[in-house]
């Protein structure tokens, strides 16, 4: 199939990145608990990449 899977990792991090500058820049104001939300999203997505490989 090609041999390239989508960036999930890459792409987890960026909506992170850019979650986390809106509530620096005070755009957006929530109380989120970050480690635990990035541990989830990096172990979905590992586990998305994991089987659409097939």
């Amino acid at each position: 199939m090609g041999g390239k899977s989508f960036p999930t990792f890459a792409v987890l991090i960026l909506v992170l990145a850019l979650i986390w500058l809106a509530v620096e820049l005070q755009l957006i104001t929530v109380n989120i608990p970050w480690l635990p939300l990035i541990v989830v999203l990096v172990a979905a997505g590992w586990i998305v990449n994991h089987y659409s490989r097939g």
